[in-house]
């Protein structure tokens, strides 16, 4: 289950109240980015601690200034509030998946 972020002083609260979570930036008309998510999601079922966010940036298009994005979808791994992996446009769920089995080691 995700949490659908609506703002970016949501967005912020999210990040800086979990200690580890994934931010998924999606759009609406999107194929990949919705083809992307419940990889994402089925994937998170075996990280518990982690929290997991979605922004849909046709809906809160400031998210592009605030993250830098210049394509979707992006993948974006926080820890203690810091950015600490990032992928974008081609997601490599392989990669995705070792990064985050990395920072989730640490919080066990």
């Amino acid at each position: 289950m995700y949490e659908n972020i609506q703002s970016i002083e949501q967005y912020h609260d999210f990040i800086n109240s979990n200690l580890l979570t994934v931010i998924h930036v999606m759009r609406n008309h999107c194929s990949v980015c919705h083809a992307v998510l419940p990889q994402i999601q089925d994937l998170l079922e075996e990280y518990p601690k982690v929290k997991f966010g979605v922004i849909n940036q046709s809906e809160l298009k400031d998210i592009a200034g605030e993250l830098c994005i210049f394509t979707v979808p992006v993948e974006l791994i926080f820890m203690n509030g810091k950015e600490m992996h990032r992928q974008g446009r081609f997601i490599d769920m392989q990669t995705f998946e070792h990064q985050l089995n990395k920072m989730y080691g640490v919080v066990e």
